[in-house]
């Protein structure tokens, strides 16, 4: 069905009689053309898996006081950094790795330290689903991609431990020095790349 028919089969229930004179043919048409320009060419269907997984966290967040998160400290434990007992422990390298081990893929085995994934998988062009490093102070952040802002000046970071919770924010695109894209996956063609631009939103002021 092209896009001028879903146009059509929108329209036809409010028309007279459910018919589409024919004279309405060539805006149809002129608005389906419109529509199909504006589409980036190869926009993927879905989100890669392992967004999907890290999305199904967003608002994950750490407990405050003595008590931990306990799908965090779980995750530690199954991942395989058993040392750790804790929510404070800096673990948007651990929310990273756990999406993903969600999707079947590897991910490195110091994945505690964000810098890890500096050398993790293969260097990409920013897109959906890449995996961004920057510095921090004290440290390093890891997160996913997920977007840019109209300017180009932001990334839309989809990350664990940005002001003590899975969220996204805003990470400002010159502070990101790697771009990974997740080992055992195929990296897309240039023409391929699809990176969505979305609004501006709120800027990443701790990752720690």
């Amino acid at each position: 069905m092209t896009t001028a028919d879903r146009i059509a089969e929108i329209l036809r229930p409010h028309a007279p009689e459910k018919k589409l004179k024919q004279p309405e043919v060539p805006l149809i048409n002129q608005i389906a053309a419109l529509w199909d320009a504006r589409q980036p060419k190869g926009v993927p269907s879905a989100d890669p898996e392992w967004i999907v997984a890290a999305r199904g966290k967003i608002g994950t967040r750490e407990i405050v006081g003595p008590k931990h998160n306990t799908w965090i400290v779980e995750s530690w434990h199954r991942l395989g950094a058993t040392w750790f007992n804790d929510d404070e422990t800096p673990w948007c390298g651990l929310f990273v790795a756990w999406s993903l081990n969600a999707a079947g893929l590897t991910y490195p085995k110091e994945f505690p330290r964000a810098a890890s994934f500096a050398a993790y998988g293969t260097a990409c062009p920013a897109q959906l689903g890449a995996i961004g490093v920057k510095k921090r102070a004290g440290g390093n952040h890891v997160f996913f991609i997920v977007g840019i802002t109209e300017d180009r000046r932001y990334y839309k970071a989809l990350g664990g431990n940005q002001s003590n919770m899975v969220n996204i924010v805003d990470i400002a695109v010159g502070e990101v020095t790697d771009i990974r894209w997740p080992a055992g996956v195929p990296l897309p063609a240039r023409s391929a790349i699809y990176l969505p631009v979305l609004p501006r939103g709120t800027v990443s002021t701790s990752e720690a």
